[in-house]
Parts: structure tokens; sequence; C-alpha cells
């Protein structure tokens, strides 16, 4: 028998981080076509801080609005009309609608994604936003070929430490990171970055310019849109692409549209949520490859910290700042050791 209530993040406003509060509220119910999960690991996105913030954001966030779309979790209820096989199947589950941070979430059957198998909470927390969103711009909106030279903006955050590994896992011939101030690129090189540039100095993109011996690069992955992509925008090669997989500090009107129509560029946008609406199967694909990965070894998934609900508004903290080195993930049951169950 679930408890009657759980603790979950909400926030009643929009604005900064202390905003969030870790309340007693109402365990959600199974609807028909639904199960409730116990929530093992729920997954801190630069989406959340974005929502949180009354940012501009594809889908409405209505108030009070329980935060948090990535979780790991074992199915406990079944609502009307769902077979009793997913009893006690360890799932990974998204919500556009929010409600991840919190011990329980109800989701439809229909949008819940195999954990990979082998994989503790806390590395199954890694995949499925982040994880996902780099293989997908990757080599779905990116094209990465063999060979090529990859340019990855953000590379010390939780999208871009996948990025770098999954482009080299790839065969990238040169993936350079792209980070602001020394102790960033160090751990940008760290992650797995053959080069770092420090946007920290004006002239970063000369310096591609010079890693790639004056070619520039064929692939750029930013989650700006704004003057970081214009800056490197002016080192991509001719034939190059530029994939936006988000809108952190969004400029209107930044890149030269006629330096890229004459030199036969591409500019992509990407958006997860486009994925998990309308491509599941592509998405549970990406989850296959990337738990095969992480299970050889290619590659390993860098993992901040974990922090409990109550915390959350640090979580957020360290997002926001551009401070945390991977991915952020929060326990909902921090006296268990729920954290370090194992899928079959």
């Amino acid at each position: 028998m679930n408890p009657p209530t759980m603790r979950a993040v909400r926030f009643h406003a929009t604005g900064g981080p202390e905003v969030l509060r870790c309340e007693e509220v109402p365990t959600p119910s199974a609807g028909p076509g639904q199960v409730l999960v116990r929530v093992l690991s729920a997954g801190v996105n630069y989406a959340d801080v974005l929502r949180r913030a009354g940012e501009p954001y594809p889908v409405p966030t209505p108030l009070p609005f329980n935060a948090g779309s990535e979780v790991a979790g074992v199915v406990c209820a079944l609502g009307d009309g769902v077979d009793t096989g997913w009893m006690g199947r360890q799932v990974l589950g998204a919500s556009i609608m929010g409600g991840g941070y919190a011990q329980y979430i109800a989701l439809p059957c229909a949008e819940l994604l195999p954990w990979p198998a082998g994989l503790d909470a806390r590395l199954a927390g890694t995949l499925l936003i982040q994880g996902t969103t780099a293989a997908l711009a990757l080599h779905d909106s990116g094209e990465l070929r063999a060979g090529e030279r990859v340019l990855v903006l953000g590379a010390a955050g939780g999208v871009g430490s996948w990025l770098l590994q999954l482009a080299r896992a790839k065969g990238a011939s040169l993936v350079i990171g792209g980070a602001r101030g020394a102790s960033r690129c160090d751990q940008a090189t760290a992650l797995g970055a053959h080069a770092s540039v420090d946007y920290s100095h004006s002239d970063w993109p000369e310096r591609v310019l010079e890693l790639t011996q004056g070619q520039g690069v064929d692939l750029l992955l930013d989650a700006t849109a704004g003057e970081l992509l214009r800056q490197g925008s002016e080192c991509l090669a001719a034939w190059g692409r530029m994939v936006v997989y988000g809108t952190a500090a969004p400029t209107p009107g930044a890149l030269d549209f006629l330096r890229i129509t004459s030199r036969n560029q591409r500019l992509t946008g990407f958006f997860l949520g486009g994925y998990f609406q309308h491509r599941p199967a592509r998405v549970a694909e990406a989850l296959s490859e990337l738990g095969a990965l992480v299970r050889s070894g290619a590659v390993a998934p860098a993992v901040h910290g974990v922090l409990p609900l109550e915390q959350a508004a640090e979580a957020h903290i360290l997002m926001q700042g551009r401070d945390a080195v991977g991915k952020l993930l929060l326990d909902p049951w921090p006296d268990s050791h729920d954290m370090d169950s194992v899928a079959p």
C-alpha cells in the first residue's frame, strides 16, 4: 500500500531558486492507462531552471507547478486497463507536465521507456534527458560522420559531457570543448575533449581555427542560441552544420545569414520533447545504444552530485551558475539505498 502523502518540490510563483519548496502533498493515483512510479532518482535539467524562472518554454507551466521532468523508478501501482506485467518493472520516464521532483509520479505506460539493463539508478538517471539529447542532437540533427571535427559549447555541462564522449566514440577526428575559465576547460579535457578553448578570451574562435589548421569545424553544438553561437559560427567550415539544442542565452539576430548561405552551412534546431511525442521508438533505440556504451566502458556518464529533494534550490543554483560538471540528481529517499538499485 502506497502512503497517502509524499514529499514533492513545487513552486507557487516563478522566480529565483528560493521559490522551490519541498512540500507534503497527496500521492497521485494511477489513472486509466497509467502506472504509479516510485521515483529512485530525479534528473535536474536546465529546462527546469527556465520554467521555474518563468522564461519562455514550448509548453505552459501552470502554477502551482510540480517541478521536474525526468525520473528513474519502479512501477508500484497500476491504473485501470494496465497489464499486470508492468508491476515491479524498472522504468525511465519523462513528463513535460512536470512532477519529477517527488517520491512518486503517475505516468502513462505509453510514455515509459526501458531502463537499460545493468545500470544503477544513478547512472540510469543520466540517460533519459541529457544522454538522449546528446545522442540524437549529435547523430540525427548533426549527422556526425567519422573523421569530422566537432566543437561542443558548454562542454563541461550535463549534455556537453555526453557530447564530448559520444563524438569520440563515434569516430570524430577532433573534439574541441568550449568552456569559460581555465578550470572548466581542464574539466572538458578530462571528460573527453581532445582540446579545449576558453570563452574568457575573446579570440577563442581563432584558437579553434588554429586547432583545425584553418579549416574550421564540421559540426558545432550549442545550447545558448546567443552570442556564443555567433562566435562559434565564425569557425565553422564551409558545408558545416550547427545544431542548437537549447536557448539558455538567446540573442535575436545573432547569426550572419549571408555568411551561412554563402558557405553552404546549415542551422538545425533540436527539441527532445518532440521526439518523446512523435518519435518515441527512436528515443528507445538511443537509450539502448547508450546503455550498451556505458556497460562497455566506451562512455562514462559524469555525475556532479546527488542531493535530497529538500536541496532542489541548491541544485538549481549550481545549474544556472554553470557550476555543475556533468549531471545533477535528486534523491527522494536519501535515508535508503534505492539509488544503488540495479535493473535486472
